[in-house]
C-alpha cells in the first residue's frame, strides 16, 4: 500500500463509527500497481499525487450533491476549509505558488513537515509582517546578503526592485519568502536579517534571542549581584573565545565590580545569542545559586563534562578553570599598544568623556563611515571604551602597531578634545543612559511608550507634572536636541509645533548635523524599546561630540575632486547688537541680592531660582529704559514669566540679538533641574548664564564674521583640518582673522571666503570681492599673455582668474565669450602654497574688499 494511502486508512480509523443513519461516502479504490513497476521517489510521489487528486475530485462531486463531510480526514479538505488536516499540511500555503508539504512524500523539493516542525519561522515572519514592512525601508543590503547565499534569484531581485515604494518592495520580498522558501530556507533568511541588523535598527529587539531578552531584562540585577564573580566569569568567556583579549582587559580595567559587570554584560549583548548563552553557562558554573534564582537552566549551553576519571560521575572542570585562570591573570597585563596610545593622548581610564574619538580615527586615516559605524555598534560612550574600539579597528585593518603609534604621535590631542559645555552635555547623556540601564523602561504598566508617543509630537506631555524616570529620560533627550538647535540653526524656533520630532526635522533641514545620525536617532525613538533608546544614547553622544570641539575647528565635507566644503563648528551670528560696558554688567549682577523663598524646598531649587534672577538682571542691562522688576523676594514662577516677557521684546529679535543665545536662555526656563532632579542640568544652565555674560560684553564679534566656504586642493594631497587661531580683531581700520590649514603633504590650494558685516545705516551686508571666475578652457596660453598675474591656477582644462583693477568682471565675461568658454562664479578666492604640513593665513577686511597675507609657512596669491 502507498504510504499516503496507509495514512488515510489510519486516519479513517481514528474518526470512529459513523452516527446512526449517516453513511460515509465510499473512498475511491485504486488498483495496486504491478510488482514490476519501479518504486523510485519520483514514481511514488506521482502516485501519491494521483490518489490525492482522485480524492479531491470525488469530494467536489459530493459537495455538488449536497453531501458534506464532517470528519475532515481527507487531505482535500485543505482546499475547502482553512483548517489543519491530519496529514499536517499547512493551510496558509494553499494560496501560495509553492506546493504544500506532505509527510509521506519523500521528494527533496517538498521538504517534510512533521508534528514537531510546523513552519515556526515562516509563521513568525507572517505574524510580524507589519513590523517588517515598516522596518525594511532599504532592501539593498538584505538583498545582497540573501542573493549571496542563493535564496533569491536575479529574477526575484528584478521583481522586487520593480516596485516603486520601499514598503511595496518589502511586501514583495515577504511574499516571495512565503511562496518559494521552505522552513530551512526561511531560517537562512532570518540569519541574513541578523547579519544585516546594523542597517535595520528597528528589528534589533525582534531578532533578539530568548537569551538576549533574558539578559536585558535582568541587566540591573546582574550588575548588582555578580560582585566578585565578574572576573571568573569573564576569564571563562575568554577561554571559550567569546571575549577577545582587549575586551577582557576592558572589563578588568574598570575599578568597581558593578561597572565591571555592566561592561561585561554590554559586550555579551553586543555579540548576540551565543555570547549570552555562554555567559549563563559560565554563571551557572561559578554561582549556581544566582543562576537558579534567575532561572537560567534552559538558557545554558549543552557542553560536554570534562573529567579526569571516566568512572567518576562528576567532572573536574573547576580545577582546570582555576589553573588556566591563574595562568591568564599572569599572562594578560594591560595591552601595551592601547596603553601607549592612551598616554600619547593624555586619556585616562574610566567614564570620562573629553575626546571626539571619531575625529581621531579620521585623522589617523580611517574612513569616517567605518569609524562611525564601529563606535555606534554597541560601544560605550566613554572615552576609554571608544578608544579601545578604535585601536582594535586600526589594528584589524593594518596589523601594524608601529604605524599606529607613529600616526598618533603626529596628531595634537587638543584638536580632538571637547569644549567644557560639550563635556557637561555628555554627562547629561550618561545620566540618561544610567536611567535606561536600570530597566525601568521594561515596566510598561507605568508607561508604555508604544501606546503613548505624544511626547514625541507635543510639549504638554513632557511637562505634565508626572516626573517619573521615564519622563526624565525624555526631558533629557528634548533638552539635548534643543541645545543642538542653538548650535547649528541661524534662527532656531522657540518651541517646535511638532515636539521632539519637529526639532529633529529642523536639524535635518539645516545640514549642520550628519543626516545618518538624525535618521537613526529618529528610528530609535519611534521604536521606543529599551535597546533602541540605549542605541539613541550612543548616536546623541556622537552628535554632541561633533558639535562641541574645544578648538574652533571647521567641519569638512568629504573631499570630491579636491574640493572640501567648510562649515564652522559654531555659528557666530552677525547682529546690530553692540555690546554692553563691563561696568554695567557688574552693576546688574551686584544689584541681585540673594534671598530665600518658601518655595525653595531643596538646595537645587534655591540655586535654580537665584540663577534665573541673575539672568533677568543681565537682560535688564540690554534694555535700560524699560520698567524694572522687583527682585527682592520673587518666586521662581514670577521670575521665569518675567524673563520670557523680556525675551519677547524687540531688543531680542534675531536681527538685534544672537538667536542662539536667546534659544538657550529659553531652555533654562523650559527645563527646570529642580523638578527633574538633575544637578548636571543646573551646571549646564549656569554655563549658559556665563556665556550670556561673555556675549553681552563689548567686542568685534557682534558685527563681523569671516565665512570660510570651501578649500580646493590642487593635487593629490588631502585636507586634514582647518581651525581658527585668533580673531576677528578690529585693527588698522579693518578686521583681521588667522586660520590654520593642515594637509597630508605639501600642496597648493584655493581658499574661497567671504565676510558678513553690520554697519549703522547700512544694516547687514556681504563682502566677497575681489571675485574669481573659473573657465573651462583647455589652452590658456593666450589668456596668460593677456591677464598675466590674474590667473590663479590651471587644473585639467580649468582656469581660475581673479578680477583686477584693469580687468573687471565685465571684461572677463566678454573675454570668455570670445574664447567660447564656459564660466562659473567662484566668489573670492586666494591661492596658497604651503611650505609645511601646517600653515597659517591672515585674512583682512578693509576698504570694502578682502585681502590675504601669509602668516606662517606659506605663500599667498
Amino acid at each position: 500500500m502507498c504510504p499516503l494511502e496507509s495514512k488515510y486508512a489510519s486516519a479513517d480509523q481514528t474518526v470512529g463509527p459513523e452516527p446512526a443513519g449517516v453513511m460515509r461516502p465510499a473512498r475511491p479504490l485504486v488498483t495496486p500497481e504491478p510488482a514490476a513497476m519501479p518504486t523510485g521517489r519520483g514514481v511514488e510521489c506521482m502516485e501519491c499525487f494521483k490518489k490525492l487528486l482522485s480524492c479531491w475530485f470525488y469530494c467536489l462531486l459530493e459537495r455538488a450533491k449536497g453531501v458534506r463531510e464532517e470528519g475532515g480526514v481527507h487531505a482535500v479538505s485543505l482546499f475547502l476549509r482553512p483548517v489543519r488536516t491530519l496529514s499536517e499540511t499547512q493551510p496558509e500555503l494553499i494560496n501560495s505558488n509553492r506546493p504544500p508539504h506532505y509527510p509521506q512524500c519523500t521528494r527533496p523539493c517538498w521538504g517534510p513537515v512533521g508534528p514537531g516542525n510546523r513552519q515556526m519561522v515562516k509563521a513568525r515572519l507572517l505574524s510580524s509582517r507589519q513590523l517588517l514592512v515598516e522596518a525594511l525601508y532599504h532592501l539593498g543590503p538584505l538583498l545582497d546578503c540573501v542573493m549571496a547565499v542563493g535564496l533569491l534569484t536575479t529574477d526575484n531581485s528584478y521583481e522586487i526592485n520593480a516596485e516603486r515604494t520601499p514598503t511595496n518592495k518589502a511586501r514583495k520580498l515577504l511574499e516571495i519568502v512565503d511562496a518559494q522558501m521552505d522552513e530551512s530556507d526561511a531560517s537562512r533568511f532570518m540569519e541574513c536579517l541578523r547579519n544585516c541588523i546594523k542597517h535595520y535598527p528597528r528589528l534589533r529587539t525582534w531578532l533578539s534571542s530568548e537569551e538576549e531578552r533574558h539578559l536585558q531584562t535582568n541587566f540591573s540585577v546582574l550588575c548588582s549581584r555578580l560582585g566578585c564573580s565578574v572576573l571568573p566569569v569573564s576569564l571563562e568567556l575568554f577561554s571559550r573565545g567569546i571575549l577577545t583579549q582587549l575586551e577582557l582587559e576592558k572589563v578588568q580595567a574598570v575599578p568597581t565590580p558593578t561597572q565591571q559587570a555592566q561592561s561585561l554584560l554590554s559586550i555579551c549583548l553586543k555579540k548576540g545569542e551565543k555570547a549570552c548563552k555562554s555567559f549563563y553557562t559560565a554563571l551557572q558554573e561559578e554561582d549556581q545559586q544566582l543562576a537558579e534564582e534567575l532561572d537560567v537552566n534552559g538558557l545554558v549551553e549543552d557542553l560536554p563534562c570534562v573529567s579526569l576519571n571516566k568512572d567518576q560521575e562528576g567532572c573536574s572542570v573547576p580545577i582546570a578553570v582555576e589553573e588556566t585562570g591563574g595562568h591568564r591573570r599572569a599572562a594578560l597585563p594591560l595591552s601595551g599598544c592601547l596603553q601607549q596610545v592612551r598616554v600619547q593622548l593624555g586619556m585616562s581610564v574610566g567614564d570620562e568623556i573629553r575626546f571626539n574619538v571619531c575625529e581621531l580615527g579620521v585623522a589617523m586615516g580611517l574612513p569616517r563611515r567605518i569609524v562611525r559605524e564601529c563606535l555606534l555598534e554597541g560601544v560605550g560612550i566613554e572615552d576609554s571604551a571608544q578608544l579601545e574600539a578604535l585601536v582594535s579597528l586600526y589594528m584589524e585593518k593594518t596589523q601594524n602597531a608601529e604605524r599606529l603609534h607613529s600616526r598618533v604621535k603626529e596628531l595634537s590631542p587638543q584638536c580632538f578634545q571637547l569644549s567644557e559645555r560639550g563635556c557637561l552635555l555628555l554627562r547629561l547623556v550618561q545620566k540618561a543612559e544610567t536611567l535606561l540601564r536600570t530597566g525601568i523602561h521594561t515596566h510598561l504598566n507605568s508607561w508604555d511608550h508604544l501606546q503613548d508617543q505624544d511626547h514625541l509630537r507635543s510639549w504638554d506631555h513632557l511637562h505634565s507634572g508626572d516626573h517619573t524616570d521615564q519622563r526624565t529620560v525624555w526631558a533629557i533627550f528634548s533638552f539635548l536636541v534643543w541645545d543642538c538647535m542653538a548650535e547649528v540653526l541661524e534662527e532656531p524656533e522657540a518651541k517646535s509645533n511638532g515636539g521632539l520630532m519637529g526639532m529633529i526635522e529642523q536639524l535635518r533641514t539645516s545640514g549642520g548635523v550628519e543626516a545618518c545620525l538624525l535618521q537613526e536617532v529618529e528610528q530609535c525613538w519611534t521604536e521606543g524599546d529599551a535597546e533602541s533608546l540605549l542605541q539613541s544614547v550612543r548616536v546623541l553622544a556622537q552628535m554632541l561630540r561633533n558639535l562641541h570641539p574645544r578648538q574652533e575647528i571647521f567641519q569638512l565635507s568629504s573631499q570630491v575632486e579636491g574640493l572640501s566644503f567648510c562649515r564652522p563648528g559654531s555659528i557666530n551670528r552677525v547682529t546690530s547688537f553692540q555690546g554692553v560696558s563691563a561696568r554695567i554688567i557688574r552693576k546688574a549682577l551686584n544689584s541681585m541680592v540673594s534671598s530665600s523663598s518658601e518655595q525653595d524646598v531643596t538646595p537645587l531649587a534655591r540655586q535654580y531660582r537665584e540663577m534665573c534672577v541673575r539672568i533677568a538682571g543681565l537682560l535688564e542691562a540690554v534694555r535700560p529704559n524699560k520698567e524694572t522688576f522687583d527682585f527682592s523676594n520673587p518666586t521662581i514662577t514670577a521670575v521665569t514669566q518675567h524673563v520670557r516677557l523680556v525675551l519677547s521684546d524687540h531688543a531680542f529679535d534675531s536681527g538685534a540679538f544672537d538667536a542662539g543665545v536667546r534659544h538657550r536662555l529659553l531652555s533654562v526656563l523650559e527645563f527646570n533641574p529642580a523638578q527633574l532632579g538633575l544637578g548636571s542640568l543646573l551646571r549646564l544652565h549656569q554655563k549658559t548664564m556665563s556665556h550670556l555674560e561673555s556675549y553681552l560684553q563689548l567686542g568685534d564679534h557682534h558685527n563681523f564674521q569671516f565665512v570660510l566656504e570651501s578649500v580646493r586642493i590642487l593635487g593629490s594631497a588631502k585636507l586634514l583640518s582647518v581651525r581658527k587661531v585668533y580673531g576677528p580683531v578690529a585693527i588698522d581700520s579693518g578686521v583681521e582673522e588667522v586660520l590654520r590649514f593642515r594637509t597630508s603633504e605639501l600642496a597648493s590650494f584655493l581658499v574661497r571666503i567671504h565676510c558678513l558685516c553690520y554697519e549703522e545705516g547700512r544694516g547687514c551686508f556681504k563682502v566677497g570681492t575681489p571675485r574669481c571666475m573659473c573657465m573651462d578652457l583647455p589652452q590658456a596660453e593666450s589668456l596668460r599673455e593677456m591677464l598675466g598675474g590674474n590667473i590663479l591656477a590651471e587644473v585639467r582644462g580649468k582656469v581660475w582668474i581673479r578680477e583686477g583693477e584693469s580687468e573687471g568682471w565685465d571684461k572677463l565675461e566678454s573675454l570668455a565669450q570670445r574664447c567660447s568658454a564656459q564660466i562659473r562664479d567662484e566668489g573670492c578666492c586666494f591661492k596658497v602654497i604651503n611650505s609645511g604640513l601646517e600653515c597659517e593665513i591672515k585674512f583682512i577686511y578693509r576698504s570694502q574688499r578682502l585681502w590675504a597675507e601669509p602668516h606662517r609657512d606659506c605663500e599667498v596669491n
